[in-house]
């Protein structure tokens, strides 16, 4: 067996182990089955709803129909991005 520390907070804490304790179980076992559920569904056993905003969504068509440009080094890109602040853009 192997122990595990991790912070949480109080709040949350004492919420979720209140859901744990209302189907009869104490935080380690709640905890082995969720570990459990990942291992057999090899994923995370909750909603992760991302929603990318304008630019991110913007970035993506960009890749998507090859419109992007590429460098060769950092200094490259802090160039590029310098000359076109210096444009204003």
């Amino acid at each position: 067996m192997t122990s595990y520390t991790f912070r949480l907070d109080p709040e949350l804490k004492e919420q979720a182990f209140s859901v744990f304790r209302s189907y009869g179980l104490n935080p380690a076992q709640a905890l082995k089955m969720i570990l459990q559920q990942v291992v057999s569904t090899k994923s995370i056993p909750v909603q992760l709803d991302y929603q990318p905003n304008e630019e991110t969504m913007r970035s993506i068509r960009d890749l998507r129909n090859g419109d992007y440009e590429t460098v060769n080094s950092i200094d490259e890109l802090v160039a590029q991005i310098k000359a076109e602040q210096g444009r204003g853009g």
